[in-house]
């Protein structure tokens, strides 16, 4: 069996109408969803890109891929799918963002609209120093807005292009493939075309927005209070939420017109009944809930992914609701391939669960985030209602996603006595011990992170970074050359 697996970027699941949002317009992810099986709980393995990307290609997890944040990008070591799938005699072929390192030995026989990790965000070699505002990035929200076309998106209308012709003209007729779809265009600014903007204008009102959008920084853990002053929370006001939100919504179904496009490209090749779709993205996104503005932070709205699976033997219409793993789209791709999953492959198939057969799987799910904003590691660990999060330094977080979907109720704070939450945190963090020790990894990443900023400053691409995202050249300290 074949697959179109398509991989957006900063999807926030909660923007699509199959996952219960009334507003975005999304049709044709809402039509997988209606002829597939939709995961209301996947996980993303970091909310940030080359993290995200690189073990989910090599079926690692962050801590073992030491890919820590987007300073650090995939170099082809540990080898991932792309060396795989040619062993086996699978075509794999890419278009779109890979965010791997310019040189890196992917192994993906077929590449078209490749985007690797050309620029590196070198903020995260700084978060032991002092955590700032990036003032980037604020006029990045700033400038979000109408526009008078679809500019913006111009990327992802040329890999929605180079999709339809591979599928109806490119792919092989002689062997097995997997076409590997990846969608770039969720990033700031928002600069949907006019009509679109102004669709969604007239229909976001600051008064319907729940609770996440008016938390007082005061009721936030200190490392989220850290993220959201490092992302502008706290500059921001409740206009720049809603224009954020009209053009995320927007921009969200211009994502959609071009999943369509690819899914229509199936039907018009006869493909359709034949060809398993997984539709995904790297992390999520947030716009405002929890006074954030950017992800990283270990909220649902930037680790939860959307992930639908449609296709031959999948069930119909169904939602399945305990936590799944991005490490599991790889055993996927190799059971509908026909192949075994290599031992060295972390995840578990859900052909069988989508298929509603019975499997012992994995009950817990990990993300982790090194990078930018926060001073120590975070680890996320969900099982069951659930949700545990190691911060290295600080104090854990704890929330009930049944009774709390918003996480406005941080457990260690409000009922840290109470037995049920006492037995919930031994089990969660037995589970994460189990497979790293945070404290340790933490050691490793900042050691990383402190060699890799002496090998910049030393070839001069430190200072180069620094100067284009506004910062004077110095090694020591992040000194800004301008105020907003």
């Amino acid at each position: 069996m074949n697959t179109v697996f398509i991989l957006s970027d900063r999807h926030n699941a909660e923007f699509m109408g199959c996952y219960g949002n009334a507003i975005t317009r999304t049709p044709a992810i809402d039509g997988l969803a209606e002829r597939g099986v939709r995961f209301e709980r996947a996980y993303s393995l970091s909310p940030i890109c080359s993290p995200a990307r690189a073990a989910m290609i090599t079926g690692q997890y962050v801590h073992e891929t030491g890919v820590w944040d987007n300073v650090f990008a995939y170099s082809g070591l540990p080898q991932g799918w792309g060396h795989f799938f040619a062993e086996e005699g699978v075509r794999l072929a890419s278009i779109g963002k890979l965010d791997y390192r310019p040189d890196a030995e992917h192994g993906i026989e077929e590449t078209h609209l490749a985007v690797h990790r050309e620029k590196l965000d070198i903020h995260s070699l700084f978060r032991e120093v002092e955590i700032l505002p990036r003032y980037d990035l604020l006029k990045k929200h700033q400038a979000t807005g109408p526009a008078d076309s679809l500019d913006a998106f111009e990327g992802d209308l040329q890999i929605a292009a180079a999709a339809e012709e591979w599928i109806e003209a490119g792919r092989p007729e002689d062997q097995s493939w997997i076409l590997w779809v990846n969608f770039n265009d969720l990033h700031r600014p928002w600069n949907p075309p006019r009509d679109l903007w102004e669709a969604y204008d007239s229909r976001i009102r600051v008064e319907d927005l729940d609770e996440r959008f008016f938390e007082e920084v005061s009721h936030l853990h200190p490392f989220h209070q850290a993220f959201i002053r490092h992302h502008n929370g706290e500059l921001l006001e409740m206009d720049d939420v809603r224009r954020a939100l009209v053009g995320y919504h927007a921009a969200c179904e211009v994502l959609d017109r071009n999943v369509g496009r690819v899914l229509a490209a199936l039907d018009r090749a006869g493909l359709r009944d034949d060809t398993l779709v997984v539709y995904g993205s790297d992390h999520g996104g947030a716009c405002g809930e929890h006074r954030n503005w950017d992800h990283g932070a270990m909220y649902e709205e930037s680790i939860r992914s959307p992930l639908i699976v449609a296709g031959p033997g999948v069930r119909v219409g169904e939602v399945e609701r305990e936590p799944v793993s991005m490490l599991d789209v790889f055993p996927t791709l190799c059971e509908a391939a026909g192949l075994e999953v290599p031992g060295k492959f972390r995840g578990t198939s859900l052909l069988d669960l989508v298929r509603g057969e019975s499997e012992d799987r994995p009950n817990f799910a990990l993300c982790e985030y090194h990078g930018a904003g926060m001073p120590g590691s975070a680890f996320a660990v969900c099982s069951g209602p659930y949700k545990y999060v190691e911060c290295v330094g600080e104090r854990p977080m704890l929330f009930n996603l049944e009774t709390d979907p918003h996480e406005m109720c941080d457990l260690m704070v409000e009922r840290p006595d109470q037995v049920e939450v006492q037995n919930a945190v031994i089990r969660l963090r037995a589970m994460l011990y189990d497979l790293c020790c945070p404290e340790d990894v933490d050691v490793r990443v900042k050691a990383d992170q402190r060699a890799r900023k002496s090998e910049m400053a030393k070839s001069g691409q430190l200072f180069d970074e620094m100067w284009s995202r506004g910062y004077e050249r110095r090694e020591d300290r992040l000194v800004p050359r301008t105020e907003p």
